[in-house]
């Protein structure tokens, strides 16, 4: 006689030993993967931020070149005909020019607006740009007027100056003895210049040293100039 279905025994319910151990191994190796590959993806993220701010800024300078048919710097550098840098560390010129000017005067802004003669840049004080707020200096403007980049550093810039104010004053395409004065190569002094790439003939530039601060990934190992590719850095040129 065959016995009743519902008299077989029944497998024991839940997961064995070896199955929760191979289940709490693929867990661990997940979170591993997700706390390694965190960073580098927030750091990529913060690049794209970097290079989105600076296509908003170059709409800013194309708006005021268009309008002022000079370059954005302080007239004694006009008259000099010297490429002017703005953001460096201990730098002469805060970025805060820059934003000043292409932000105009303003009414109600949440950050400082740095007074350095900008109606001598801007007259008109004309609004090209508007620029947002950062209350912790991190990728954008801070209370103190600074345009800050996504690691909290300031941003950098070099403006082409071209020709002095000299009518006498002879336009080269390199001062060999005075880099960055009458000339058309743009001067960045050495801070924006890369083994495998710097600025030539361009307006304005703009970078940023990225996540560790420094230019390139060989800083300090030698004397030479570090390559731009496979670093952290962030150009406006190629």
């Amino acid at each position: 006689m065959r016995a009743p279905l519902n008299s077989c025994p029944r497998p024991a319910s839940g997961f064995t030993l070896i199955e929760l151990l191979v289940v709490i191994t693929i867990v661990v190796v997940l979170a591993t993967v997700a706390i390694v590959g965190l960073p580098r993806f927030i750091d990529k993220g913060r690049q794209v931020q970097a290079l989105g701010e600076f296509k908003d800024l170059a709409v800013g300078f194309a708006g005021f070149e268009a309008e002022n048919n000079r370059p954005l710097i302080p007239y004694e550098q006009r008259v000099a005909g010297q490429d002017t840098l703005y953001g460096l560390p201990k730098g002469k010129f805060s970025n805060g020019i820059i934003v000043a000017v292409l932000g105009g005067a303003g009414d109600n802004l949440a950050y400082k607006v740095v007074d350095f003669k900008i109606k001598d840049i801007n007259p008109k004080e004309e609004v090209y740009m508007s620029f947002k707020f950062a209350s912790k200096k991190i990728n954008g403007v801070g209370p103190d007027g600074v345009y800050y980049d996504p690691w909290g550093r300031p941003l950098m810039f070099a403006v082409n100056a071209f020709k002095s104010l000299d009518t006498n004053a002879v336009l080269v395409e390199f001062n060999t003895t005075k880099p960055g004065k009458n000339d058309s190569r743009l001067d960045t002094q050495g801070w924006a210049e890369y083994s495998d790439t710097k600025p030539g003939d361009d307006t304005y530039v703009i970078w940023t040293y990225g996540k560790d601060g420094k230019k390139g990934n060989q800083e300090g190992k030698d004397k030479r100039l570090p390559p731009c590719k496979g670093s952290g850095d962030v150009i406006s040129w190629k």
